[in-house]
């Protein structure tokens, strides 16, 4: 595997992560109490493994334009 296919696995997960995270942002407005408090706690973790990777695959997609401007 190579590094840009490798960027663009990270970029389908937060695409999966992102629209499982929109399929439950409905359940906001119906769920209360405790089972409120356990999707808010959902939501975030999965909207910090989102933004991870995203973060890991624009690293990775730009891996070797970095290393053109440092020869």
């Amino acid at each position: 595997m190579t590094i840009d296919e490798l960027a663009r696995e990270y970029e389908a997960q937060y695409k999966t992560i992102s629209a499982k995270m929109d399929g439950l942002k409905p359940l906001l407005y119906i769920y209360s109490g405790k089972e409120l408090l356990l999707l808010r706690r959902k939501l975030k973790i999965y909207y910090d493994m989102a933004c991870e990777c995203k973060r890991v695959g624009a690293l990775l997609s730009c891996y070797y334009d970095e290393e053109e401007e440092n020869d």
